[in-house]
């Protein structure tokens, strides 16, 4: 026989002997005494004892060390946007792409790895922290790309200038106007989130925000003068007629003029009070032309008039204002076809016309709304008509419900006038799936909130209970999927099996209500003290395996000749929770149980806005 397997039977004889101890020691321990899973210490030192509990070097350490690394994980991400702002201001673009590019995504993952420990473990935080630090980082480098894209056809600019080539300096002035306004826009989504990062990191933003602030305003003069170069400057003057309405528009009149040139004529465009109105204009500059008032407000008003010139114009905008006083109109708005029935994530469709004395009412919004509760807004097509076509969330109560199309504002130039429909909300049913892990002193719980088609429920409360007290309330996920931990009470032992219930309420929605339940045994049961039998047979068992070992030994050692030790790998048993996962319990309306198999069907549900 070969030694290991020699080896292989004393390390079986001992462990079962081993674990018959145990038993009879768990079997005859005073009733007062806890057992936890792992080493517990329950002996207090002698009062004189000297004793010093053993802590590793490393656990002792870590906190003050992984903070320390957090701080410096977190410059290291700001000091890359602060050095790409600086390339930037040196108009070395391309390196300040690069800078945010090669290596600046590894190192947020590394912050973030440990900002997860260190700081806190709510992944939706985490999550809001790492997007933020990823779309800054894209914003500017976007902000980067254009100002190159500027400087390329600036230079294209001057050169149309000193060859005298106007219409090719146009169209580049034109360019650069776009990407200027374009500058301004993306500055103006870096400048919350510069603070946000100032306001939530150990880092400087300071830099990058001085540096895009200075460059989009230096860019809009530079780009402003270039187009006083270029384009024809104009002026306008209007007056307007004492009052009208969207029913008996406003008149207005005027004149538009050119520096040193003739003004534009034919059919030019005007903004007045921001609505698109197209009029003739005569060789001489006059106009004369109507407008129908929408969301202006009741009473006086001063109206804006503008040119509004085109891309291919070769005139600068002009801009004046006459008086005027707005009466209110009356609108009518229909409803040719609307959903009758629906369901947590189908489509709810209408569509419709808005007129004013059969007057089309064109780009006016129109809002959709279920029992008083805004559900999605559009505007009206030129020919006054509109559609909708949007989901209907769970936030929407189940039965007969009033779908209403609105239109018009009190205040305003039309007065609010609302078109009902009926539609029926029928309720979806929902189940729970649930899976529980005791460890240590806590129990971790995960599940899913499904629809009977399987599609998950977003953004929903899932209640957690242990032993029938709510402990944790917890909010789904996109998927439909939740996670908590929660820690035992003081009162429960390691001894104890514990019940875990999730429970989701469906009141106030077009959800139905779903339960699960689960129960976690205790860990490492030992064997009854009132039943000895197994323990003894056990124990007989180890011995006689142990003695068979010893003579095998000794055979051997007689073979050979030999007085060498034979080596024992001492083995620790561990008991470990094993998880549990419970079967979906649906409960219907009435409180009973139906059959989570039963019902089929499709859908998705949609968070509520």
């Amino acid at each position: 026989m070969s030694r290991s397997l020699v080896r292989r039977l004393l390390i079986i004889g001992c462990a079962v002997v081993a674990i018959a101890v145990v038993g009879v020691s768990a079997g005859t321990a005073d009733a007062g005494v806890q057992f936890d899973a792992g080493w517990t210490q329950t002996d207090d030192p002698q009062p004189n004892a000297t004793t010093v509990r053993h802590e590793d070097p490393d656990s002792v350490t870590r906190s003050g060390n992984t903070s320390a690394l957090e701080r410096r994980l977190s410059v290291a991400v700001t000091d890359r946007l602060a050095e790409s702002a600086r390339r930037i201001e040196a108009g070395e673009y391309d390196t300040a792409q690069r800078l945010l590019a090669d290596g600046y995504d590894e190192r947020v993952t590394r912050y973030m790895e440990v900002y997860r420990t260190v700081v806190t473990t709510d992944l939706e935080r985490v999550e809001r922290r790492e997007t933020l630090l990823i779309e800054t980082a894209a914003l500017q480098t976007r902000y980067a790309e254009r100002l190159s894209e500027y400087r390329r056809v600036a230079a294209e600019y001057e050169s149309a200038r000193q060859s005298d080539d106007r219409e090719r300096a146009q169209r580049r002035a034109r360019e650069l106007s776009n990407i200027s306004s374009d500058l301004r826009r993306i500055e103006q989504s870096l400048t919350p989130r510069y603070r946000a990062i100032a306001e939530t990191t150990h880092g400087s933003v300071t830099t990058a925000d001085n540096v895009v602030s200075a460059t989009t305003t230096e860019t809009a003069q530079r780009t402003a003068k270039r187009v006083r170069e270029t384009y024809t400057s104009t002026e306008v003057s209007a007056e307007a007629s004492a009052n009208g309405s969207f029913a008996e528009p406003v008149r207005i009149t005027g004149r538009l003029t050119a520096e040193d040139n003739d003004p534009p004529s034919g059919n030019v465009s005007f903004r007045v009070n921001g609505r698109h109105v197209t009029t003739t204009v005569d060789r001489d500059g006059t106009f004369d032309m109507l407008y129908r008032p929408v969301t202006a407000p009741e009473g006086p008003a001063r109206v804006s008039v503008s040119y509004a010139p085109g891309d291919a114009a070769l005139y600068l905008p002009s801009r004046t204002e006459a008086s005027t006083a707005i009466t209110q109109s009356t609108p009518a708005v229909s409803i040719d076809d609307a959903s009758s029935r629906g369901r947590v994530g189908s489509s709810v469709t209408a569509g419709g016309r808005v007129t004013v004395e059969n007057t089309p009412v064109s780009n006016t919004s129109v809002t959709l709304r279920i029992d008083g509760r805004r559900l999605a807004e559009t505007r009206t097509e030129g020919d006054g008509t509109y559609r909708f076509d949007t989901r209907l969330p769970a936030n929407v109560s189940a039965g007969n419900r009033t779908l209403s199309v609105s239109v018009g504002s009190t205040g305003t130039a039309l007065t609010p006038v609302t078109e009902d429909s009926e539609l029926t909300v029928e309720e979806t049913p929902t189940q729970l799936t649930l899976s529980a892990v005791r460890s240590g002193g806590a129990v971790d719980v995960s599940g899913r909130l499904v629809t009977d088609t399987e599609a998950g429920v977003s953004g929903r409360e899932v209640d957690v209970s242990l032993d029938g007290d709510q402990r944790a309330t917890v909010r789904t996920a996109d998927d439909g999927s939740f996670q908590t931990s929660v820690e035992l009470s003081n009162a429960t032992n390691a001894s104890d099996a514990v019940s875990v219930q999730a429970a989701f309420d469906g009141s106030g929605t077009n959800l139905g209500s779903a339960t699960v339940d689960a129960s976690l045994t205790p860990p490492g049961q030992g064997i009854s003290p009132g039943d000895t039998r197994p323990l003894t047979l056990v124990l007989v068992a180890g011995l006689v395996a142990v003695a068979a070992g010893a003579v095998v030994v000794y055979r051997n050692r007689r073979e050979s000749g030999s007085a060498r030790d034979s080596l024992v790998d001492a083995v620790q048993p561990t008991a470990l929770d094993p998880g549990v996962v419970a079967a979906p319990v649906t409960t219907d309306v009435d409180g009973s149980e139906s059959d989570p198999d039963s019902t089929s069907g499709s859908g998705r549900t949609e968070e509520d806005s």
